[in-house]
């Protein structure tokens, strides 16, 4: 396995001196009264390594930050950081490694929503805060099969995405004929229904053109020559998508390769990151439509310009949508924990639920009946910014959490087990 240690990892993000003298070298001379470990279990290898290099970055900027402040609870935090490959079972491994060897007091999410899913059963059986900054199954706090009394979610979930790209979506009325693109996972699995429903919502003359079961790619796919013919086949007026990272790149430049104008030919509306933006810095479609979870160039205020400024000094790159969430996942966690004044789990689940937050984002709120943070979503055109090296928004809305979270009845009904296959479609 391999397993970051803090000064390879700060090798990677800065320099020996940050680490000695904490976030910006402001305070070198506090006393804790010890160290508390939080883990992270994050891809530094594998299909969503781009994701992890960036939460990497924000996590050990947000440890400089929090000892510079005097830590949590009077303790001195390490985040330990445990490369997963993106793998299912390498980050349940971690998980309990983690919480067991290093004595982990609270873990935050790992990148896939079925790597979370693995890993919940961990923390619960240990009794640990689980914090999702990136994995977001909207099952993953309603489903009796899946949800823990540990699990807080800091990122709009799956039916919160979709339902903000759903409906952008459907109301461009001249786009009748649909095709979708999605990955084989929960993920994918969770989100794309949402997406459809609400694009016949605010749409109902739209029509899908392939069926159910031809909507899914398995997750690694890097080779689409056998999809984009069965896209230029049924000839729709545009196509959803929501496979991202190395995948999403891949099938970009399959695109591009089969058919030079194919993003101009068919309408794309996909979900998408700075990440993904930064693998195709001169080759990233412009004019297509994409809904991002925490666009930096896109949030208004001090914190996040202060923060993207920090971030970029030390690392050189911008932070991506998964840096912003994971430092406010932490953050959340932080604030929550020194309110309590204890890292004892039910404490800090207490000054956690029903609770308000600064993060970068802005103001979140913790809804108390099911953890999950009443977050935005931002949807935009893709454009050209000389300001930047890759692409960037524009003409960009931005709903509020509270226009997008699960209606509570339809939370009830989910958490109840009245849902058959734990599917908010098979609701009464």
């Amino acid at each position: 396995m391999f397993r970051l240690t803090r000064l390879f990892a700060v090798g990677i993000a800065g320099t020996l001196l940050a680490v000695a003298c904490g976030g910006g070298g402001t305070n070198t001379t506090t006393s804790f009264k010890g160290t508390k470990n939080v883990g992270l279990s994050t891809p530094i290898t594998g299909q969503s390594a781009a994701y992890g290099k960036a939460i990497q970055a924000a996590a050990l900027l947000w440890q400089d930050d929090i000892n510079a402040k005097g830590g949590v609870n009077g303790y001195k935090i390490e985040v330990k950081i445990t490369d997963d490959g993106t793998d299912v079972a390498k980050a349940a491994d971690n998980t309990r490694r983690m919480i067991l060897e290093d004595h982990a007091v609270a873990m935050i999410g790992a990148v896939l929503s079925s790597q979370c899913q693995a890993a919940m059963p961990i923390a619960h059986q240990n009794h640990i805060v689980y914090v999702a900054a990136t994995c977001n199954d909207y099952r993953n706090t309603t489903s009796p099969d899946y949800r823990i009394p540990e699990y807080v979610s800091v990122v709009p979930n799956t039916y919160m995405e979709a339902t903000a790209a759903g409906i952008d979506a459907g109301k461009n009325t001249s786009l009748k004929k649909w095709y979708i693109l999605s990955p084989d996972y929960s993920f994918g699995r969770a989100e794309t229904p949402a997406f459809v429903a609400a694009l016949k919502k605010t749409n109902p003359s739209v029509q899908i053109l392939n069926s159910p079961s031809e909507w899914y790619v398995p997750l690694t796919t890097f080779n689409f020559q056998n999809v984009i013919p069965k896209i230029q086949a049924a000839q729709p007026d545009a196509i959803y998508s929501n496979i991202f990272a190395a995948t999403q790149t891949a099938f970009i430049n399959g695109a591009l390769q089969a058919q030079p104008d194919f993003f101009t030919k068919y309408h794309f509306v996909t979900l998408s990151s700075i990440d993904d933006f930064n693998a195709l810095p001169d080759k990233y479609p412009t004019g297509i439509r994409v809904y991002e979870r925490a666009p930096f160039f896109a949030i208004q205020g001090n914190s996040i310009k202060d923060y993207v400024k920090r971030f970029r000094d030390k690392n050189n790159f911008y932070p991506s949508d998964w840096a912003v969430m994971d430092y406010d996942a932490l953050s959340i966690w932080a604030a929550a924990a020194n309110k309590a004044g204890s890292f004892d789990t039910d404490k800090v689940l207490k000054n956690l639920a029903g609770q308000s937050f600064d993060t970068l984002r802005g103001k979140v709120t913790i809804r108390k009946e099911d953890l999950q943070g009443v977050v935005p979503v931002w949807v935009g055109t893709t454009t050209r910014d000389p300001q930047y090296p890759f692409v960037i928004l524009k003409d960009i809305v931005n709903p509020p959490g509270s226009e997008l979270v699960l209606p509570l009845n339809r939370v009830k009904q989910m958490q109840d087990g009245q849902c058959p296959k734990n599917d908010l479609a098979n609701c009464p």
